[in-house]
């Protein structure tokens, strides 16, 4: 392997736009050059996750890998992120749903440039845009069209190439990032799909990493050579039993029983499994197109709620419905990463929690507000202002993953806020939300309760 940086000059990631600088981080950006395997099957992939492989061609690459760590007081901790590929370019999502806690931690977060698309282009929404312009909302340039010289000498092979480029890019993080100890596997939507095959069928080849967070998988992952088509998304593949690193699994409503169609791959939690189900959550939401990008933790409640408040253009085309607002999908994260990083050193596992409650419809079971039952509770169901859902925007194009938000009649009930903070307390208790986080969001529910009586 080759490495060349950090490379001068403005890195191309639609990430934070606050100054990484004023929190005491660094960004950097290298060129990673090597030779790549594909694998291929040995025997069936099956539905049991445990998957035969063997090595199969090689072909050159050179990607990229963004870099935040802190100039002082490393933890030594590194989440390092699969980069989503569906816009056709990188895209964040962990990194912007959890940053807050990675920053007060004080852990490293390496980006992975592992698919094809965020730098020649292709990406998997272009063919959806086709029969539905609405998705050109989200659909943006690769890399060598968006910086022809700063990226000219980026290739790659191909995804069959991608898990083994993530791999090595995981192997590098050590040397990057000195006094790294722990290494945290992460990925969102398209990613999560792709890490559910790393786990099955790469990493009992040898993998850097210490354990995975997938997040928002749909029920068939990946492919050997890459993603596949969106009809294949429905399925019923489990993450192998005999993983070498514990997986944390944490599916909203849409991808239990709405777009990614997970349910047939629910398995029972183990020594080195554990599957959360987040009531109300949607796929995207107001706080990761709304919020994250600005949110360093100077924002006052009043600023952070505004940010936040649900929308029906988040992109700038009107849905039917408002997206969802609830911010549980960014605290939880942020919970099933320390969670994560301390099953991870050998300490206590996470938290079980209940899965979602389905008829025999493959529905939600839903309670007299509108609101889910069962799944990981968090306060924003327990004592609800609305009704938040994974779920709800009818049509098609991209408003199908951002779920929605239906306010309650009436005003709250009086005991509101001392509610609200007692349910609060119940999930940080039950190891669902970070006890750091409690204040701000104590503090957000007090901005919010007037809101709803006007």
């Amino acid at each position: 392997m080759k490495l060349s940086g950090p490379v001068s000059g403005p890195i191309n990631l639609i990430s934070t736009f606050f100054s990484l600088s004023d929190i005491g981080y660094i960004a950097e950006e290298y060129f990673l050059s090597g030779t790549a395997r594909s694998y291929r099957l040995t025997g069936p992939a099956g539905d049991d996750g445990e998957w035969a492989t063997e090595p199969d061609g090689l072909a050159p690459f050179t990607t990229r890998l963004v870099i935040y760590r802190p100039v002082e007081g490393y933890s030594g901790t590194a989440v390092v992120e699969w980069l989503n590929a569906s816009s056709g370019a990188d895209a964040p999502p962990i990194w912007l749903l959890a940053h807050r806690h990675l920053i007060r931690a004080r852990m490293a977060w390496v980006g992975v440039t592992a698919q094809y698309a965020p730098i020649h282009g292709g990406s998997v929404m272009a063919a959806a845009a086709e029969g539905d312009d609405t998705w050109n909302t989200i659909l943006l340039p690769p890399l060598k069209q968006t910086d022809p010289v700063r990226y000219a000498e980026l290739s790659h092979p191909g995804d069959a190439y991608c898990y083994d480029i993530y791999r090595q890019a995981g192997e590098l993080v050590r040397t990057l990032v000195p006094e790294t100890r722990q290494l945290l596997a992460a990925g969102q939507s398209q990613s999560a799909a792709t890490l559910v095959t790393y786990v099955n069928a790469i990493a009992p080849h040898g993998s850097p990493y210490d354990a995975y967070l997938i997040d928002g998988r749909p029920g068939r992952p990946a492919t050997l050579t890459g993603w596949g088509e969106p009809e294949t998304l429905d399925g019923g593949t489990r993450v192998r039993a005999d993983s070498h690193a514990p997986v944390l699994v944490l599916q909203t409503e849409t991808d239990v029983v709405g777009l990614m169609r997970s349910i047939g791959s629910r398995q029972p939690d183990s020594d080195r499994f554990r599957l959360w189900e987040l009531a109300g959550a949607a796929h995207a939401d107001s706080y990761v197109v709304g919020a994250a990008f600005t949110d360093s933790g100077s924002l006052t409640a009043a600023e952070l709620a505004e940010r936040m408040a649900a929308r029906r253009n988040p992109l700038g085309v009107d849905f039917p419905e408002p997206i969802n607002s609830g911010p549980q999908h960014h605290y939880v994260v942020q919970q099933a990463i320390a969670a994560l990083s301390v099953w991870a050193e050998g300490g206590p596992s996470p938290a079980q929690a209940d899965r979602l409650e389905i008829s025999a419809a493959g529905q939600l079971v839903l309670d007299a507000h509108g609101n889910a039952q069962g799944g990981l509770r968090t306060p924003w169901l327990d004592v609800p202002l609305a009704v938040l859902s994974g779920l709800g925007q009818e049509g098609g194009g991209p408003a199908v993953i951002f779920g929605c938000t239906r306010p309650l009649p009436g005003p709250p009930p009086q005991d509101y806020l001392p509610a609200f903070q007692a349910a609060t307390d119940k999930t940080v208790t039950a190891g669902f939300l970070l006890a750091e986080d409690v204040p701000e969001i104590l503090a957000l529910a007090a901005v919010n309760q007037p809101d709803t009586q006007r």
